[in-house]
């Protein structure tokens, strides 16, 4: 009995030893951030987390000790595993980068490294106002919201911008990461990716028109010159009238939003561009004004996709009102509709190609306005050329019925009779992927209008359209290679 009763007291002391230690090694949480945000829930593990998951039962805010143990987990995070955690939460709104600033959330940081998946939608879940990290006030933009008068009460849309028949492929590179998740923060420069403030994702072959590079010297510019006034001198000869639409860089309507160390330069080929065309006698124009005012009339409303080089059809409203004011001094039969003949709806977008450079197409998600004339006055798709699609826009929805069956946003060249206008004139259309956003309007405001995704100058082919206006609509990143008569992939 005396050698039970030892071994019995032994054994209480060794428990209450292993007790001491682990209270030691793992002190209790500090609740404080859950008292200061009582609505933070319980976050599950990568393990748990399902497609069922829904947005109460994920967070985007975590203890300092779970926040920790997430950035381990996130660093080794597969394409699959970030596509089930966009599908099961749709909170969070942001990227916030444990000690380094965060993307949508402005220049603050955060203790630690969780990662929420990227949703730009989450309005809520941003400030209104954001502070770089050299204190620099930038207002944080809105990518599926109304501002102001906006008419989006109804469900008529002219068209989804995200395929209902196509799926991604997680495995595919597009899915596989090319940088860190944690590293996606300002100043990031990855595979052609710069990475600006409220999860503005900059074309990086932009910047040498950014900071004032890469002018055409002598001999292109006047080359420039002399086949634009030949190709004048052929519209003119024919009855037609040339314009010609430069397509601001992303960066160039935004410029506070990138990162730290670029200055947008004072004079860049932009301007020298203008004067090409004024030198070859085409009327140029130049949407830089209108996008500036447009910015400061109503700074939260985004004018490009957050994780795309190209703007949506919220710019693409105004580049078309821009130039239908210039267009309608010479011809006054031309239709030109107010943005308060729209319904306007917001659909997800497949226009990522910046998040796909980065192989997180799946992870990141953003919404774009969809324009619908209220009307219904509109245009019929009646011919069109498909040919095999590239990139993201694999992805874009093709029209299944209504006047804009077989439409797609991949399609090279397309035709649009709009039998309302029949006192319109005919318009030829040569292009870029930045047209995509004035399609929309233009094809409604015209009687025939033709589209071709081409830089190449095909005198016959613009005689067969019957056309009255040849219209060229060039991005300014792709100025360059509009002079080299180059192939337009974008």
């Amino acid at each position: 009995m005396k050698r039970f009763m030892i071994a019995l007291t032994a054994l209480i002391f060794m428990c209450l030893l292993c007790v001491s230690c682990t209270n030691s090694a793992y002190p209790p949480e500090d609740t404080t951030e859950e008292k200061q945000n009582d609505t933070t829930e319980e976050v599950t593990t990568e393990e748990e987390t399902t497609d069922e998951t829904t947005a109460s039962e994920t967070t985007a805010e975590t203890t300092a000790a779970q926040t920790e143990t997430k950035a381990e987990t996130k660093a080794e995070t597969t394409p699959q595993t970030a596509q089930t955690e966009q599908q099961g939460g749709n909170g969070g709104g942001g990227i916030t980068i444990g000690g380094g600033g965060s993307i949508g959330g402005g220049g603050s940081s955060s203790s630690g490294g969780y990662v929420t998946p990227y949703n730009a939608s989450c309005k809520d879940a941003y400030p209104s106002r954001i502070t770089t990290a050299a204190g620099k006030t930038l207002v944080h933009t809105y990518s599926d919201r109304a501002v102001g008068q906006e008419d989006n009460s109804t469900t008529l849309s002219y068209m989804p911008m995200k395929s209902t028949t196509v799926l991604t492929n997680p495995n595919e590179s597009y899915n596989s990461p090319k940088a860190i998740l944690n590293d996606i923060k300002p100043g990031l420069s990855s595979d052609g990716v710069l990475v600006g403030y409220d999860g503005y994702m900059f074309y990086k072959d932009t910047l040498n028109d950014f900071v004032g590079d890469g002018f055409l010297h002598d001999q292109v510019y006047n080359r420039a010159v002399d086949m634009l006034k030949e190709r004048n001198n052929f519209a003119k000869a024919n009855g037609m009238k040339f314009y010609f639409v430069i397509a601001p860089n992303k960066n160039t309507v935004y410029p506070n939003y990138m990162p730290e160390g670029y200055t947008m330069a004072q004079y860049r080929r932009y301007d020298q561009f203008i004067s090409i065309l004024k030198s070859a006698g085409i009327t140029a124009v130049d949407l830089r004004g209108a996008m500036s005012s447009a910015v400061a009339a109503c700074p939260e409303r985004n004018l490009y996709y957050k994780f795309d080089t190209h703007w949506n059809n919220h710019a693409g409203y105004i580049a078309y009102e821009t130039l239908m004011n210039v267009i309608k001094k010479d011809y006054p039969n031309v239709v030109v509709h107010s943005k308060s003949e729209y319904q306007i709806n917001y659909c997800e977008t497949y226009m990522k190609d910046q998040a796909w450079y980065l192989g997180y197409y799946d992870y990141f998600k953003d919404y774009g306005p969809v324009y619908t004339l209220k009307s219904q006055r509109t245009a019929a798709l009646t011919n069109y050329q498909k040919k095999d699609a590239w990139g993201q826009f694999k992805f874009a929805y093709e029209a299944a019925s209504g006047p804009n069956k077989g439409y797609s946003d991949k399609l090279y060249w397309f035709r649009y009779v709009n039998s309302y206008n029949t006192s319109a004139p005919n318009i030829y259309v040569m292009r870029d992927s930045y047209s995509i956003a004035m399609n929309t309007f233009l094809k409604d405001s015209f009687y025939e209008s033709t589209y071709n995704w081409t830089f190449a100058f095909n005198k016959q082919e613009i005689l067969d359209a019957d056309a009255d206006i040849i219209l060229v609509i060039v991005s300014e990143r792709n100025l360059r290679s509009y002079v080299d008569n180059k192939a337009v992939v974008d």
